[in-house]
């Protein structure tokens, strides 16, 4: 039996219960939002009893923490590639939000309620700086207008990802994200463009 691949926020080496609880979580505060979701629920969704949640995760809020750092930094991480420019930052962003819509609608939908509570090094991964830095790239490229706002701008960009992942999330897309990709950055680029 062939058995999908986990997604990147559940390791393969933690036990059942633990991959069973992050999984059951995932797709219930990403559908209900966290405080629509009680320890019950993961506990039914995801087959295993409350105490089995309390062995791994001291609260649900630690559960919905550890779960928002995991999914932050991925993302961060595929914005903030060393070689990275605005449009392979979105096509990244698009990809990621393909292959785990969930985990990119959960945590674009609780930046404010869990960034703070990030760690250090991961606070200093910071998403809106992080495209504004792109776009100022861009703009240095004059591949983005020289009088756009680069701070509004990646407000606009992150904004129009989120939406993306809500939609994929809820599976209102007409396509795949990543079949939509030439088409997002056809609308930035007239958009924005230089």
């Amino acid at each position: 039996m062939m058995h999908a691949p986990l997604p990147f926020f559940v390791s393969s080496t933690d036990p059942p219960a633990k991959q069973s609880i992050l999984l059951s979580a995932m797709d219930l505060f990403a559908s209900r939002g966290v405080d629509g979701v009680t320890v019950r629920d993961i506990a039914a969704r995801s087959g295993y009893s409350n105490p089995a949640l309390f062995k791994h995760f001291s609260t649900k809020e630690d559960l919905a923490r550890s779960l928002f750092e995991a999914c932050y930094r991925r993302l961060a991480a595929t914005v903030m590639t060393p070689s990275a420019d605005l449009r392979s930052a979105i096509t990244g962003a698009l990809v990621l939000i393909e292959t785990s819509p969930d985990a990119i609608h959960f945590v674009l939908e609780n930046l404010r309620r869990y960034w703070r509570d990030l760690p250090r090094d991961a606070r200093a991964l910071g998403l809106p700086g992080a495209v504004r830095r792109l776009v100022e790239t861009a703009q240095a490229r004059g591949e983005v207008r020289a009088g756009v706002d680069a701070n509004l701008a990646a407000a606009l960009i992150l904004g129009l990802v989120a939406q993306i992942a809500r939609m994929a999330h809820f599976e209102e897309l007409p396509r795949r994200p990543s079949e939509l990709t030439a088409d997002i950055l056809d609308l930035i680029e007239r958009g924005l463009g230089g």
